[in-house]
């Protein structure tokens, strides 16, 4: 009987594995401002990381690939450095996928794909604030939100640590607003937060309260932010690979 027991266990345990159902993802790389020359790479990366581990990936740069019956697909659409997205998708095209989100979609932006400009208001909105300025390519210390410490998408780092990267700043922090969860913030004192450039010269640092990642959920929906992505370099470690998954698997409310 105990055999048959044991036996009976593993067997649940291995159908379970071998019916676990993969997470969607659907990544939109569109841009109509300045476009990161990696993005293609930053694709296939994701695509290869999705592989080893039970999601998958599809790519597109089609706005008839976020439509509201092809949206049904998907658990998340993940915003790889898709900037100025208001500009690209007409007003009838972001209807479908905003009511897609409130309904139980996640939207997982990463770097720039926060930087809208003000084109798309709603989106912004559930965001919490849009893009200002950024930095050079640089060393910079994160520092964990006290709340945030042992939860996956900070990957076992404790407290503080620093992290090569260049860095957005945005028109307001997001601490307090309704819903959001503020896992990482940026210490200025550790790096210049606004590099020098024509369009940043009456731009200022956050100061004290810098996010850099962020959760948040709106309705029935899951939004997350990360400021890695602007290239491989800044998420090709053993920390960023490790926060990239954690944030899929949140966003996508699967795991």
């Amino acid at each position: 009987m105990k055999r048959l027991l044991l036996f009976f266990l593993a067997a649940c345990c291995l159908m379970s594995t071998t019916w676990a159902k993969p997470i969607e993802v659907i990544v939109y790389s569109a841009t109509s401002w300045f476009r990161h020359a990696e993005i293609p790479r930053i694709n296939g990366y994701l695509a290869r990381l999705g592989a080893k581990h039970e999601i998958n990936v599809s790519l597109t740069e089609d706005a008839g690939d976020l439509s509201a019956e092809n949206l049904k697909r998907y658990d998340l659409i993940l915003f790889n450095n898709a900037t100025n997205l208001g500009e690209s998708l007409t007003v009838e095209q972001r209807k479908p996928i905003i009511e897609w989100f409130r309904k139980g979609g996640g939207i997982m932006v990463m770097h720039a794909g926060i930087v809208q400009n003000g084109t798309w208001p709603e989106l912004i909105e559930i965001a919490g604030c849009d893009f200002d300025a950024d930095s050079e390519y640089v060393e910079a210390r994160f520092t964990i939100d006290p709340k945030a410490e042992g939860d996956p998408i900070v990957a076992g780092k404790s407290k503080e640590f620093t992290y090569i990267a260049d860095w957005l700043s945005f028109n307001r922090p997001v601490t307090g607003l309704p819903g959001v969860e503020v896992l990482l913030r940026l210490d200025e004192k550790s790096f210049d937060a606004v590099r020098e450039h024509p369009l940043y010269v009456d731009k200022k640092p956050m100061g004290d309260d810098h996010p850099i990642c962020w959760r948040r959920k709106v309705d029935q929906g899951r939004y997350l932010f990360t400021g890695l992505g602007h290239d491989i370099r800044s998420i090709d470690t053993e920390f960023g690979r490790a926060h990239l998954i954690a944030a899929i698997n949140w966003t996508a409310a699967k795991r």
